[in-house]
């Protein structure tokens, strides 16, 4: 038996109150108009804390005007920074409770910088100081789009759910590395293809096969552990493989998102696809350890524990198959 499949019954209590991760990044733009004039703009769901919860300004900056369009979810505030512009020195607080935003600034002179921003105690701190004209490089491009890539896949939980399902069902450590390699190769190229505008498929399509390759994961798992030989077990990157072009896809939603400037598009498709690896690798280190800890102490799980743990992979990742599926009737 393999010591670390009781994990995933840990994990899914965790995670079963939690809904799968949404594809696209949350964004925030600043314009810049003549006469110290400014404008905010980002989508917030009618009646939420972003909807009603204004931004915290910098001293001596004041609203012009009412949102607009806080009924249909596109909200835009206009505000002035008194008798100077926004300074390197200066702070805008997004008092939300959201893990973090992209936000763009659009200079006057025709220039423009773009920073991503995690939360902390009180919200969002935005530090004008990364955002000035001119002081974007290319360190800050890789970094911003490794830690979207990394956050993404962290945050994907159905994502996880899947790489989770290779793992309870691969034997040995070389097929486990071909496994993942494929998984790995196959995301990337839909990736590539769905940034660069030659391969689209609705979101909740996407989102309704990744869930339906969970739960093929799940009754795979259920025949293997009855001793029955499966598709999955016995060609198990082939599956990797066929599954991770339709993730490749999800993954390229959070970029597609952004509205990326052609300028960029070679560095995040570089840096996001290395972030998203970066992620993944620490979750599968991460879980081999774990299993390996269980393994070094003897720990004897009963069996019912067990398989009722790779049941409830499937029913959870049914239950969102069930719900996208009937999300795109609607």
């Amino acid at each position: 038996m393999n010591p670390g499949r009781w994990i995933l019954l840990v994990l899914l209590c965790l995670m079963v109150p939690l809904r799968a991760h949404q594809l696209g990044v949350d964004t925030v733009n600043l314009e810049e108009f003549e006469g110290n004039q400014y404008r905010l703009s980002y989508l917030a769901s009618p009646g939420s804390a972003e909807a009603q919860g204004r931004p915290i300004l910098p001293p001596g900056s004041q609203w012009n005007e009412e949102s607009e369009g806080a009924a249909s979810g596109a909200i835009g505030l206009n505000f002035t920074s008194g008798d100077r512009p926004l300074s390197s020195e200066d702070k805008i607080l997004l008092p939300w409770k959201r893990n973090g935003v992209l936000f763009t600034v659009y200079w006057k002179n025709g220039t423009q910088a773009r920073q991503f921003f995690t939360s902390g105690g009180e919200g969002i701190l935005i530090d004008m100081g990364m955002l000035k004209a001119g002081s974007g490089n290319s360190f800050q491009t890789a970094k911003r789009y490794v830690v979207l890539g990394i956050g993404h896949i962290l945050r994907g939980f159905d994502h996880l759910l899947f790489v989770l399902g290779l793992l309870l069902l691969v034997k040995g450590r070389k097929r486990l590395v071909m496994t993942i390699t494929a998984f790995t190769v196959a995301h990337s190229i839909t990736l590539a293809m769905s940034v660069l505008g030659q391969l689209q498929l609705p979101t909740l399509l996407v989102d309704t096969i990744v869930a339906l390759s969970i739960v093929f994961l799940a009754v795979e798992n259920v025949h293997a552990w009855r001793g029955k030989k499966t598709l999955a077990a016995n060609y198990p990157w082939l599956v990797s493989f066929g599954f991770g072009l339709v993730h490749g896809l999800g993954f390229a939603g959070a970029l597609n998102s952004l509205g990326l400037p052609t300028a960029e598009i070679p560095a995040a498709l570089l840096f996001f696809n290395c972030g998203v690896e970066i992620g993944q690798l620490v979750f599968v280190v991460g879980w081999l350890a774990l299993a390996g800890a269980v393994r070094a102490l003897q720990i004897d799980v009963p069996r019912r524990a067990v398989l009722g743990s790779i049941y409830a992979l499937g029913i959870v990742s049914a239950c969102w198959f069930l719900d996208r599926t009937l999300e795109m009737f609607r």
